[in-house]
């Protein structure tokens, strides 16, 4: 049975959770999700369905982390036989340093020959200079086009920062500290697009409001249920947030409203927001899409085992989520070595965000109990972490790190069995370091207890010092030379986070 092929052999099971994540990773691939969403038919193009006339007509914007793969689908799609394309211009606005990350993934680059313009800016994810002129480019393109033109908008997580046109007299600087005191606070992506969208000249609809093209946007959504008018702030989308939402956000999180900044809010307070009814927004991807990807991989390659999709709407302050993450951990092992009745509490339920799959959820309960098999606890969506320390981390990691704390607090001595947790970002970065993710373990057998948290004491680390300091990275780099930290490196697409949770009763 996978139980006893699994006892006592932790760098499997790692291997394995590994192997799981990045099957999600590579599900939602934007060159594969481009292809299977918009098609050449003659001289039309279809997407999802719908036909648009080619007539030397298109042209191309996109920004977000993911769009530099989406430009070869696209270019080749739109290229004729005889070498001619109907594209006419393109310009798209993507991470510095991308292409370069890329040099050995042709595949994720668009053509030597291509006539789309890249732009890199946005390092660490904050809006910068170079990011700014690539907006200009993008706003300028689209204000020259006509009513029978076709815009072509690609954007991906990370397209809010890569698109910066803050309103006058607000300073792109101004807007950058903006955005960096509101995350460091702690703000959700959905707060941070509200502020966003009410001091842009692009977001908020007001991209699509300033051309007469007809647009189809394709979406590869990094926000929980993929609201629209949210991701990467939504340029295509008309704002319908109340008027006063951003500057209660500010409040909030007591930002200091600076008299540029409330000039602006006010402004937007008044503004008759404008739509253009020639748009029609496709999601081509999204977290839903890697979390069946991570399911079905498990399915395929481990047997005697129940693999359970639980959330894509995860959410909340990192430490926290990952200490009820721990507990709920904690008393699955219970249920399934008989220790505890078959019942989860609503609160825990609740917290990590599992509303529509209980049932499911005790259905797989009670065969792995009865079996003394596997269960696989697959979560997506987006925390948050409240930055108090001067370390560096990101949400993944320090969810993991305080999963594995409090999971060595809570478990007793009447279960025995293996418990392995990842949590990692797909886009391959974890706030500002080279890490997705992280990953942790424990293990029981009889009276032997092996865990990561012992292996850290062991080499004279104390995890409640880094955690205290927002510093996971350093932990988790220190920590047996860096062997649990997630570093597949830009992956090139970005669909939020995924965590897997790995438990296993031993007999």
């Amino acid at each position: 049975m996978a139980s006893k092929c699994l006892r006592g052999n932790i760098k499997e099971s790692i291997a394995k959770i590994r192997k799981a994540f990045m099957a999600g990773v590579n599900s939602v691939q934007p060159h594969e999700l481009i292809k299977k969403h918009l098609q050449r038919k003659a001289e039309s193009l279809e997407i999802n369905k719908v036909n648009y006339a080619l007539r030397n007509n298109v042209y191309v914007i996109g920004f977000g982390k993911a769009v530099i793969g989406m430009i070869r689908p696209v270019e080749e799609a739109l290229r004729n036989s005889d070498g001619t394309s109907h594209i006419q211009e393109g310009v798209i606005s993507v991470p510095i340093g991308i292409q370069d990350t890329f040099a050995e993934k042709p595949h994720l680059l668009p053509n030597e020959n291509s006539i789309i313009e890249i732009v890199e800016g946005a390092k660490n994810n904050i809006p910068d200079e170079a990011a700014y002129a690539g907006a200009r480019k993008i706003l300028s393109l689209v204000q020259r086009l006509k009513e029978n033109d076709l815009l072509l908008v690609l954007i991906s997580g990370g397209g809010s920062a890569l698109l910066p046109f803050p309103t006058p007299p607000l300073t792109l600087h101004e807007k950058s500290e903006l955005v960096k005191s509101l995350s460091k606070k702690g703000a959700t992506i959905t707060e941070l697009n509200t502020v966003r969208k009410a001091v842009s000249q692009t977001k908020g609809g007001k991209l699509a409001s300033a051309t007469k093209a007809e647009i189809v946007t394709l979406i590869l959504s990094d926000i929980i249920g993929s609201p629209l008018d949210m991701i990467a702030s939504g340029p295509t989308v008309c704002n319908t947030d109340p008027v006063d939402a951003a500057e209660n956000i500010l409040l909030k999180y007591d930002i200091t409203i600076t008299e540029n900044l409330k000039h602006i809010l006010d402004e937007n307070a008044l503004e008759k927001r404008k739509t253009n009814p020639n748009v029609n927004n496709c999601i081509i991807g999204s977290n839903e899409t890697a979390l069946s990807e991570v399911l079905d991989s498990i399915t395929k390659t481990e047997s005697d085992c129940q693999p359970v999709i639980l959330s894509s709407s995860l959410s909340g302050e990192a430490g926290h989520i990952g200490r009820k993450m721990a507990g709920f951990a904690a008393d699955v092992l219970e249920i399934l070595c008989g220790n505890k009745d078959l019942q989860i509490s609503e609160s825990d339920l609740c917290d990590l965000c599992i509303n529509e799959n209980t049932p499911s959820l005790m259905d797989a309960l009670e065969i792995c109990r009865k079996n003394k098999t596997p269960i696989w606890l697959i979560f997506g969506g987006e925390t948050t972490v409240e930055v108090k320390g001067s370390g560096r981390g990101g949400r993944n990691q320090e969810m993991v790190l305080a999963f594995s704390m409090s999971f060595e607090e809570l478990q007793g001595s009447t279960s025995t069995g293996e418990v392995v947790f990842l949590s990692g970002g797909t886009d391959g970065i974890d706030g500002p370091t080279d890490a997705a993710g992280a990953i942790t373990y424990w293990s029981s057998f009889n009276s032997e207890v092996k865990s990561q948290l012992k292996e850290a004491k062991e080499q004279g680390l104390n995890p409640d010092d880094f955690l205290r300091n927002n510093d996971s990275y350093a932990y988790f780099s220190q920590l047996s030379s860096g062997q649990y930290l997630l570093q597949p490196g830009h992956t090139g697409t970005n669909v939020m986070d995924l965590q897997i949770l790995l438990i296993n009763p031993f007999n």
